[in-house]
């Protein structure tokens, strides 16, 4: 029997890898951010802005996991032919998505005096919540992205929105450089520059996109089609939605809270831990995000065996991407233990000697972690798939808030390891997130292909 089934191999890769290159886009636009700030500005800097990201991103994962409701939706609608049911689901998302985004843009501006009374270190304050006051203007623009973005991937058109992410994420870099240096008659705009750069970028992103998706005969008719008539919406549909992308919602952001909160309990330590933990994270997150598309693969995949109703080729595609993932995200922890000393050298001055030491440390927690990272993603996107969401978030919630928290700040603070300490607890939390999640998908599928067999049984 052979380890990787060749036609779901092909099918998962063909909608992964555009996947992944759009995720490496965005994810890109932080690492790049991380990278700049820290060889123009410096450790500290680097420090506010990781603290000014890890609340930014607890606040809006929970709108984009609301957006994530749409392509289970849209893909089993889309292997049916259902094409009133995707206009419905475009319309209805859209408002969803920029309804919840408003309201979390909002309260993450009304929240920024709160950053002061978090105990972190005096010297990054002043510049995180400048950094935050202009980053959560980019909700809007990015939910807008996000909600065409849904609806092509669902759609299996993958490829458009990894052309805007390209350019969008090339304006970012050129940005970032001119206002934080203050080139071409600019002032010198510090961390704000960074943060202004992308917003700027992430309104060209939707507008991009936009263009593609009106010219792309895949997605035209959806977009021509689209209407905000009152007459067009539905309860019933916006309540599917809800309850689809409240615990998908939900588990993300037990996730990413899970980690911006252990950037604040490393900055109960000292500016150096948060900037190391920032480092790690970064290299972390471009490998879970690149990951991230084999969980999108994994869902429309799904999704379009739910619509024709084969159990037997769902569970055999969930099984299929958790290999794929392995593989990947076992390459992925090799380059980091081989280049452990040298990756932690692009995101800071030579100087701050402590901060690379601990990075390259902490890169080796990463490495072995990448492998339950994966693997619990996919799994998420497996489920997602067969729309099971509600059980995943308790998952998630066990795992990251009863368990790698606790245990976090016990290691960092309590027995005074530090960021190493931390990310310790990080790396066993993905690990019980991943064989739990697994074995739900595992149980989940198998039970619907016995039902399946019962009923062949009964009729013959």
């Amino acid at each position: 029997m052979k380890f990787l089934d060749k036609q779901y191999t092909r099918q998962g890769l063909k909608l992964a890898f555009p996947v992944m290159v759009t995720q490496a886009g965005q994810v890109s636009v932080n690492l790049f951010d991380n990278i700049i700030v820290g060889k123009l500005l410096g450790a500290e800097a680097l420090a506010s802005v990781s603290l000014g990201n890890a609340l930014f991103f607890s606040i809006f994962v929970l709108a984009l996991g609301f957006s994530f409701a749409m392509p289970p939706l849209v893909s089993e609608a889309h292997s049916q032919g259902n094409h009133t049911t995707i206009n419905s689901v475009f319309r209805h998302g859209f408002v969803l998505n920029l309804g919840i985004g408003l309201l979390l843009m909002i309260l993450l501006l009304v929240g920024l005096p709160l950053i002061k009374y978090m105990n972190q270190p005096a010297e990054v304050i002043p510049n995180t919540i400048s950094f935050l006051s202009i980053m959560a203007f980019s909700v809007i623009p990015f939910m807008m992205f996000q909600t065409l973005r849904e609806l092509s991937e669902g759609l299996s058109f993958t490829i458009g929105v990894t052309k805007a992410t390209i350019i969008a994420n090339v304006i970012n870099i050129a940005l970032n450089y001119i206002f934080i240096k203050g080139l071409f008659g600019l002032p010198p705009m510090g961390v704000q520059g960074s943060a202004l750069a992308t917003l700027l970028a992430r309104i060209f992103m939707v507008v991009f996109l936009y263009y593609i998706l009106i010219r792309e005969p895949k997605t035209r008719r959806y977009i021509k089609d689209f209407s905000l008539k009152i007459t067009e919406f539905s309860k019933a549909m916006f309540s599917t939605m809800f309850k689809l992308g409240l615990p998908t919602a939900l588990q993300m952001f037990f996730e990413v809270t899970a980690f911006a909160a252990a950037a604040f309990i490393c900055g109960l330590v000292s500016s150096q831990d948060i900037a190391s933990h920032q480092i790690a994270l970064s290299m972390a997150s471009f490998t879970f995000n690149l990951c991230v598309g084999f969980s999108v693969a994994s869902t429309v995949m799904i999704g379009n065996k739910i619509g024709v109703g084969d159990f037997v080729g769902l569970r055999k595609i969930g099984i299929n991407n958790f290999k794929l993932a392995l593989i990947f995200m076992s390459f992925c922890g090799i380059i980091f233990i081989i280049f452990r000393n040298v990756l932690p050298h692009f995101f800071t001055k030579e100087s701050d000697v402590a901060v690379i030491q601990l990075a390259s440390k902490l890169l080796i927690i990463a490495a072995f972690f990448q492998l339950s990272d994966g693997i619990q993603v996919t799994a998420l996107g497996c489920l997602r798939g067969i729309q099971d969401v509600k059980i995943p978030s308790m998952i998630t919630f066990l795992a990251y808030w009863v368990f790698t928290i606790p245990v976090g700040y016990f290691l960092c603070v309590t027995m005074a390891m530090g960021a190493f300490g931390m990310w310790i607890a990080l790396g066993i939390g993905l690990t019980i997130s991943a064989i739990l999640l697994v074995n739900r998908f595992l149980k989940l599928s198998k039970r619907q292909v016995m039902l399946i067999n019962n009923e062949e049984l009964i009729v013959n």
